[in-house]
């Protein structure tokens, strides 16, 4: 389906405005984007901006809808009451009323014509009393006449008083005399009597009313503050209390001719003169609809919508006041607008209110459709059917031949294309097609199983279980619904060794090890095509406890079960782990390793590579935990070569205890010792600290003394050396003046510069030998040049001639330079 057809199914969804409808394509394509140009968070949801909830036209009103009797044919401003004719407080007045004669004419009929009456004033103890507050009657040829208070005779033998009619309280509503041909009538405040006179209705206004011609019938009275609606013959008084609307029926002319419509009418009293008046009852202003034959008026409150069908054809109202004129209208009720309620339905129009995390499923046109977008919808169609909501977040959904699913991380979706096996990886998938099906989700993450061994009771009641569950399935709406019953017949007892995965060792020895195996599908589609994967998980547990029961065969007793070998020495208790020697196979390298460590890398090499090449599920891992010996005597005989072990390990360790102790002990006093000598130290290297302070401090002050001491003697003392050295000086310049003097005067002659070499060469000679205490004797012949030799007059002369030859050399070097210097 391409953009713009979706489009335009769109629009016939929706109209004009632009919705969200996903368009389902097939898994090979891509599904179209929401075009809408309005932000999420922009949408509107106002149902009063729905075309089709309508919402108030205008206010009630008389030209809407007429409240009042006005322009009805009868209308009155007010009942036509007959005055009253007699006066209560004075009974003189009711006696000449009932004495008068009353006219033919209605209009004239309390005119009252004078009478001779046929009473007088008694004389002597003779004639009638009429007490106070009282009248009498009597009659003569049928006439009835009456008498007020005193003391009266009867003129004329033809007249008698009345056996009932003597002294008749005038304090009564209702006086009636004859059959009621004399009527006395007292109407109190707030009623209406009704009578009739001459068959003609009339009603009395408050007072005393008399009449006295045998053609007035009396009806009672009425209370109209306790009557919402009074009639009597054409005459009809409606009293419409507050919140109230008052149902009627009314003759109204139109055209020149009359008609009987409905109305409903307003609070007030209301008054018509028409036989064809009708009044049906009371409604109250708050209901949520009041109808009276063709006026409808419905009262729809804030959040709820109101469904009714006028003139066939389904119609939703708003919230406010509707009226309606309609003969062919009927109201269905009231539905509120909530978010337990995002579906509103009526005939053929379908509101949906689509939340956030919510997508709406309908059929249009026998399509099926999904709208996502959050937002008010509205359709007017027959082809238009909601089926429901669901969870945007749902894994699966599903209409009619187009599926949603969402695949998780871990996780891949198994689906039939025509037959076909494909796999959906993780992601957002969308099916349109009615031969692809999708089956279920296969988790692909790693998974443990519990290595158990079962017995064939188990292994027949799972069989049976397996096959019940296949025969319960069936289909319900297009869902796999699975009845599962209960194999009672087979249940487990488990205990603590329930969980064990019970084998023989290479000896025939039972072992129970509790292993785990853990796996995990990573090539799905050989997985599938290959097995059953609601069999994986047997089929993983059965060949892993077969493969483990082969490792755990070809391995003896001893090989897996660990000692511990107790060595002591001299100087510490060592507990080091050994394994027991096999029969006749000491020293075998196998023995050496751990048997947990050799069963998992011997079960995975032997599973792994083979799992995943033929089925694609990667055996991940085994895990050892225990085992336990299943023979009970030779498991109580190792525990009790363990408890004698432990015993004596504990030995050792209460040795390695005490010796730990002693040794604690002695470190403690070691410590104690080492405290007090560093507490004696430091007090000791305090006090000698201040004294060292004290003593610097003496020091410093005596050697500032002795410095100041040292100066002023050193002063004395270089003064005293300068003066000696001053003289020392001059005694030095006069001795060097008269040796140079000397000097002069022997150089002048020969005796006297040998005489002078002779003496420096004594000099030399005795410098020479000072500090010396030995001498060794040497041959002068031999040695001429030492310093020790014996002086001889030979040698004196030759040392002489050598410092004259130095002196000669020297004054002719002199003359050398001296003459060098000279030159140009």
């Amino acid at each position: 389906m391409s953009k713009n057809n979706n489009k335009e199914n769109m629009n016939d969804i929706y109209g004009d405005e632009e919705i969200n409808l996903i368009d389902l394509k097939p898994a090979d394509e891509e599904v179209e984007e929401n075009t809408s140009h309005k932000e999420e968070d922009e949408i509107e949801m106002d149902f009063a901006k729905l075309k089709f909830i309508e919402n108030p036209v205008e206010e009630m009103s008389s030209s809407r809808l007429p409240q009042t009797l006005s322009g009805c044919v009868g209308y009155m401003d007010g009942l036509p009451l007959l005055a009253p004719n007699a006066d209560q407080s004075n009974p003189q007045t009711i006696v000449d009323m009932i004495n008068s004669v009353a006219a033919s004419d209605e209009s004239v009929v309390a005119a009252r014509v004078p009478k001779k009456t046929l009473h007088s004033d008694a004389f002597g103890p003779f004639g009638h009393t009429v007490r106070t507050g009282c009248i009498s009657f009597y009659k003569k040829f049928e006439t009835i006449y009456a008498a007020a208070e005193g003391r009266w005779l009867l003129l004329g033998p033809l007249v008698g008083w009345m056996n009932k009619g003597k002294n008749v309280s005038l304090d009564q509503d209702v006086i009636r005399v004859n059959d009621d041909q004399v009527l006395i009538i007292r109407i109190i405040e707030g009623n209406v009597g009704l009578i009739t006179i001459q068959g003609v209705h009339h009603l009395l206004d408050v007072g005393t009313h008399v009449f006295n011609s045998g053609t007035v019938k009396y009806f009672g009275a009425k209370n109209l503050a306790n009557n919402n609606y009074m009639s009597h013959g054409p005459y009809h008084y409606v009293n419409v209390p507050r919140g109230k609307n008052a149902k009627v029926w009314a003759l109204v002319e139109s055209d020149g001719k009359n008609a009987l419509v409905p109305r409903l009418i307003k609070e007030g009293e209301h008054f018509v003169r028409s036989t064809f008046f009708k009044f049906e009852g009371m409604a109250n202003i708050s209901d949520e609809y009041i109808g009276h034959d063709s006026i409808h008026i419905l009262n729809v409150v804030k959040g709820s919508v109101a469904k009714a069908n006028c003139d066939n054809e389904p119609r939703l109202f708003g919230e406010g006041l509707h009226i309606i004129e309609s003969p062919n209208f009927s109201y269905i009720g009231r539905e509120l607008i909530s978010m337990d309620n995002l579906c509103i339905a009526h005939g053929t129009i379908t509101i949906l209110q689509v939340p956030r995390g919510k997508i709406a499923l309908l059929w249009k046109s026998n399509q099926p459709c999904l709208i996502e977008r959050p937002g008010l919808y509205e359709f007017n169609s027959n082809d238009v059917f909601f089926k429901e909501f669901v969870d945007s977040s749902a894994r699966y959904i599903e209409l009619g031949a187009k599926k949603v699913i969402l695949v998780y991380t871990g996780e891949v979706g198994i689906t039939y294309d025509k037959g076909h096996l494909q796999i959906l990886e993780n992601g957002h998938h969308v099916i349109d097609s009615s031969t692809h099906i999708f089956e279920r989700f296969l988790s692909t993450k790693q998974r443990s199983i519990r290595l158990i061994t079962y017995n064939a009771n188990h292994k027949i009641g799972k069989t049976q279980k397996q096959t019940q569950k296949e025969r319960a399935k069936y289909e319900i709406g297009g869902k796999k619904v699975n009845h599962e019953t209960e194999d009672q017949a087979h249940k487990n007892t488990f205990d603590d060794d329930s969980d064990l995965l019970v084998c023989e060792t290479k000896d025939l020895v039972k072992v129970g090890v509790r292993a785990d195996v853990f796996y995990s599908i990573v090539d799905p589609e050989k997985c599938i095509q290959t097995l059953n994967t609601d069999e994986l998980e047997d089929l993983v547990r059965e060949t892993a406890v077969s493969t483990l029961t082969n490792i755990i065969r070809s391995t003896g007793l001893n090989q897996i079960a660990q000692s511990r070998q107790i060595s002591a020495s001299e100087s510490e208790l060592v507990a080091e782990a050994a394994i027991v020697d096999g029969e006749g196979e000491a020293g075998d390298v196998s023995a050496v390793s751990y048997f947990f460590d050799r069963a998992h890398d011997e079960f995975m090499n032997k599973l792994h590579e083979d799992f995943v090449s033929r089925y694609g599920v990667d055996i991940a891992n085994i895990r050892l935990e225990s085992f336990k010996i299943m023979d009970t005597e030779l498991a109580n005989e190792i525990a009790q070569n363990c408890l004698t072990t432990a015993h004596v390990e504990n030995q050792l360790s209460n040795l390695q205890g005490q010796n730990l102790i002693a040794t604690q002990k002695e470190q403690t006093a070691a410590d104690c010792e080492k405290i007090k000598a560093l507490s004696e130290a430091t007090a000791l290297q305090t006090r000698s600290d201040a004294e060292n302070a004290r003593g610097v401090e003496a020091a410093k002050a005596e050697a500032e003394a002795q410095r100041c001491r040292t100066i002023i003697q050193a002063q004395a003392e270089a003064d005293a050396i300068l003066c000696k050295a001053k003289a020392e000086a001059e005694a030095l310049r006069l001795k060097a003046a008269a040796e140079a003097e000397r000097a002069t005067l022997l150089s002048q002659t020969r005796l006297g510069q040998q005489e002078a070499l002779f003496q420096i060469y004594a000099d030399m000679v005795k410098s020479s030998n000072e500090g010396v205490d030995k001498v060794v004797y040497l041959d002068p012949s031999i040695n001429k040049d030492s310093t020790f030799a014996l002086g001889s007059l030979d040698g004196l002369n030759r040392d002489l001639h050598a410092l004259s030859k130095l002196g000669m050399v020297a004054e002719t070097m002199d003359s050398r330079t001296d003459t060098a210097l000279d030159m140009p």
